[in-house]
């Protein structure tokens, strides 16, 4: 299609994209679209599974997790799932201590999706703070992993429909290093960019060696908010965050309001929300017994929750997360939306807890970090032991070159400071519970780009498979 024709329609696709988010009447929408989920899925062998009968009402339903699926997903048969087999199209992930997981995901929700939350996305990932300066036939960067992954399914159907409205660049199937070396070589052609901070940052920037004007830079890193003032700096813009997995398909828009943070697409999912103190293993098979939850009305500001999702379009229903996320408001102003704001805060089974003192998750640790003045490129964090102590031990890759001893007491004086717990625990024990070692220059990097799947560095939890990967990086 011509890029003329979506120049031509841009102006009436906004409010398609857009009205949604300041629906006054929320609450009995998501019901009726529940309903709708609901009824279908009674029809098929994972329904009949769930106890879900044409009018069953979603609080009725036991709680599920992969290995409730995992056979419907791994041998089907018709009539296990929603859509007609051929409809289907088989996605990796790298799971849970780095074992591949595989998803059946219909082509029909993917295409569902990427109309309503990838076009809505589209738009507000070009949000400059007081307007969307999206325009047809923008140029979109994405280092995202080739192979069986919903990123990519995601990007053929958008090529597949040509549609006219953004170029995206570069093949997925591309090396890690290979998509990095693009986005130097085009960056003037590029309008929007989607990367880890650290690429950005550690990678791109430095080789440019000056500002980047994009229109927007997109990513899942949870480091953008703490460096929403340096990514400002280097793009002209604050960073845009969204929350996506292949189990929920692409289910969320970022914030304008509160860079960093996104808000969840109510169209396409249904969400409930487990409070943080009662939060559920999330890999379990099915739990009959399900705590107390709230739906997307009901959550407050300033409190955390586990994420328990229902995706409207594919055969995952109260499907138990591993996500921990923080309510930040209620709405967010800029935009106009009468939804609530989340910040993604912690993997539920990733946080070093120290001789049941002092738990600490990915985020704080970042925030420490960064106001203790650290000028890290990338860290990992794990819990050992020596003798009767536990540690926190932190492997960390800096821009300059750091002294281990001085570096360890600028942390820990950090630490000390913004930690009661952390206090507490060194006050008490008498010792202190840090170890730091420097990693080469260029280590994450090197570790980034020989992963498979969604490049990612697991800060806390990294399993001892991965962990070993990086280390072998140093030389």
């Amino acid at each position: 299609m011509s890029s003329i024709l979506p120049r031509i329609l841009l102006p009436f696709a906004k409010p398609y994209a857009l009205s949604f988010l300041d629906e006054k009447s929320i609450a009995s929408k998501m019901e009726v679209l529940i309903k709708k989920k609901l009824r279908t899925q009674s029809k098929t062998r994972i329904g009949d599974a769930l106890g879900i009968g044409s009018n069953t009402s979603i609080e009725k339903l036991p709680l599920t997790s992969y290995e409730f699926y995992r056979k419907y997903f791994e041998s089907p048969s018709e009539g296990d799932l929603i859509y007609p087999l051929g409809d289907y199209v088989k996605a990796i992930t790298s799971g849970t201590m780095g074992k591949p997981k595989s998803f059946l995901l219909p082509k029909t929700g993917l295409q569902d999706n990427l109309m309503k939350t990838g076009f809505t996305v589209m738009l507000l990932g070009t949000h400059d703070g007081e307007k969307i300066t999206f325009e047809a036939g923008d140029t979109v960067y994405r280092n995202v992993p080739g192979g069986s992954h919903i990123a990519v399914f995601l990007t053929n159907l958008f090529e597949k429909n040509d549609s006219g409205w953004v170029k995206q660049c570069p093949d997925s199937d591309l090396p890690f290093q290979t998509k990095v070396d693009y986005f130097v070589d085009h960056y003037k052609e590029i309008d929007v960019a989607y990367m880890t901070v650290p690429t950005l940052l550690e990678e791109v920037y430095p080789r440019i060696g000056k500002p980047i004007h994009l229109k927007g830079f997109m990513t899942q890193d949870t480091a953008a908010g703490a460096f929403k003032e340096k990514i400002r700096e280097v793009t002209g813009g604050y960073p845009k965050s969204n929350y996506g997995a292949t189990e929920t398909m692409f289910c969320s828009m970022p914030s304008i309001e509160h860079p960093g943070a996104f808000l969840l697409d109510w169209r396409v999912i249904y969400p409930e929300f487990i409070p943080e103190k009662e939060k559920i293993e999330a890999n379990t098979g099915i739990e009959k017994e399900a705590p107390d939850m709230l739906t997307l009305t009901q959550v407050e500001a300033g409190k955390m929750y586990q994420l328990v999702a229902t995706p409207l379009k594919n055969d995952m229903t109260r499907y138990v997360m591993p996500d921990i996320f923080e309510c930040v408001d209620t709405c967010d102003d800029v935009l106009g939306a009468s939804m609530p704001v989340f910040r993604y805060h912690m993997r539920a089974d990733r946080l070093i807890m120290l001789h049941n003192f002092t738990r600490i998750v990915e985020n704080e640790l970042i925030d420490i970090l960064h106001a203790a003045g650290v000028p890290f490129v990338d860290f990992t964090a794990r819990k050992t032991s020596e003798g009767i102590h536990d540690y926190m031990e932190l492997y960390i890759e800096l821009k300059e070159k750091g002294d281990v001893a001085a570096l360890t007491k600028q942390i820990d004086d950090k630490l000390m400071e913004v930690d009661k717990d952390w206090r507490d625990l060194s006050h008490f024990l008498k010792y202190t519970p840090l170890k730091v070692n420097l990693l080469p220059r260029g280590t994450f990097h090197k570790y980034l780009a020989s992963q498979t799947g969604m490049p990612r560095v697991e800060r806390i939890g990294m399993s001892d498979e991965r962990f070993a990967g990086l280390i072998s990086k140093r030389s």
